[in-house]
């Protein structure tokens, strides 16, 4: 895979990356029914459902309903006939809240499509009906959150997530947002040699979710599922990544050339030797996430986030072997207890590897290749700081290559991108 390419720090999907490859066929849209679902309080109910990704417009094209909504921020007018809502771009949690009040209090539709902005991820509005302490206002008296959707090309999730050509999306926000989603669809033209692929890699990204080329009889079959909630924390937790770590491997494709590893170790890495299979020699994987641990920096845990050339490096903050013992005592969760091992208490390597035709013992070999010898184990910790570290700082959060803000809470018992 080609060196790990810098990216810039908004993430973004990019607009208009889907290319022109020949002619589609384009969706016939259908009438969305009553998607509340079932009688009694939920039919009061105003059924939602979240929509995102490079080719979402398409999703919508098949829309085709007066009593259907959609509340976007990035459209005026819909061709379909659906009811458009606009939402200031980049309105604060109220405020999408204190809209979609406004919208079920009317009474107007039965159904009410949130189109993601292109930065922000199908989670932060599915976490509105969470029923998040810090919103002054609830939105599980007035709505029902039903279906979280991301729509792509297959060719441009292969281009991005496998390194076959050069494009506009940025790989690991659109993994993080196929990884928490409950339906995938792929715009795909007939016979697409493409959508195979496509569809093995994304139930490897989350086994949980429902893959299906985009067609309006396709989307019709989604919202005709019966009408329970979406399971935000089963979503969480549902990702392919977080499955390997459990030892759930991912089974729900057939295709044997993705190979799925979950790595462990109790050694730190050096962090040369580290840095650079990162940047050069780890071919063939598209996804890795997790925790690591540095020779040179014992207190701190390392994020890993890597999805086809992009990769994150960034503090999940600190050890708890780093921190003073009484705190430790009080604070520390069953699952670091079981984990805790002397001298070195809870640092360790546990981070999950997908990889697509990749030997699975090679890339054993290669990362405990990176661990510490046993010559350099012996020589202990006040020696390992004299290695040459070439990863930014992470005192300020720098990340390599595609920076952005870190997403982890540092007082929180677990840290959402290494479930430390």
């Amino acid at each position: 895979m080609a060196k790990r390419r810098n990216r810039a720090k908004r993430r973004r999907q990019g607009r208009g990356s889907s290319r022109a490859r020949g002619p589609r066929r384009t969706p016939a849209s259908f009438e969305l029914a009553s998607m509340s679902g079932v009688p009694g309080k939920d039919r009061e109910l105003l059924s939602v459902s979240i929509a995102a990704g490079p080719a979402v417009t398409a999703f919508l094209d098949t829309i085709g309903s007066a009593k259907t909504g959609l509340l976007t921020s990035t459209r005026t007018d819909a061709s379909t006939g659906v009811t458009v809502f606009h939402l200031p771009p980049g309105s604060n949690p109220d405020r999408i809240v204190h809209e979609i009040r406004l919208i079920a209090g009317k009474r107007a539709i039965d159904h009410l499509i949130i189109e993601c902005e292109p930065d922000r991820p199908p989670m932060a509005y599915a976490s509105l009906f969470a029923a998040p302490d810090n919103l002054p206002q609830t939105l599980n008296d007035v709505s029902k959150l039903t279906a979280t959707v991301f729509v792509i090309q297959p060719a441009d999730l292969l281009d991005a997530i496998l390194g076959r050509r050069a494009n506009s999306l940025q790989t690991c926000f659109v993994a993080e947002q196929m990884e928490f989603v409950s339906h995938i669809f792929f715009e795909a033209a007939s016979g697409d040699r493409d959508f195979d692929l496509a569809r093995s890699i994304a139930l490897a990204l989350n086994p949980r979710t429902n893959v299906s080329p985009l067609d309006s009889a396709a989307v019709k079959r989604c919202y005709d599922l019966p009408a329970s909630s979406f399971d935000f924390e089963a979503a969480l937790s549902g990702a392919g990544w977080r499955q390997v770590l459990d030892g759930k491997e991912p089974t729900l494709t057939a295709d044997d050339r993705i190979t799925a590893l979950a790595y462990r170790a109790r050694r730190p890495f050096h962090p040369g030797r580290f840095w650079n299979l990162l940047q050069q020699n780890l071919g063939g994987v598209f996804r890795a996430k997790g925790f690591f641990w540095l020779a040179t920096r014992m207190d701190e845990v390392g994020g890993l986030n890597l999805a086809g050339s992009e990769l994150h490096c960034a503090s999940a903050g600190a050890w708890r072997a780093a921190r003073d013992q009484s705190s430790r005592a009080a604070e520390m969760p069953e699952r670091t207890r079981n984990e805790w091992k002397e001298p070195f208490g809870d640092r360790r390597q546990t981070f999950a590897i997908m990889a697509f035709e990749a030997n699975r013992h090679t890339l054993q070999s290669q990362l405990d290749a990176c661990l510490l010898t046993d010559e350099e184990m012996a020589e202990g910790p006040e020696h390992w700081t004299s290695f040459a570290d070439p990863f930014p700082s992470w005192s300020t959060h720098s990340h390599h290559h595609h920076d952005h803000e870190c997403d982890h809470d540092h007082d929180s018992e677990e840290h959402d991108c290494c479930h430390h």
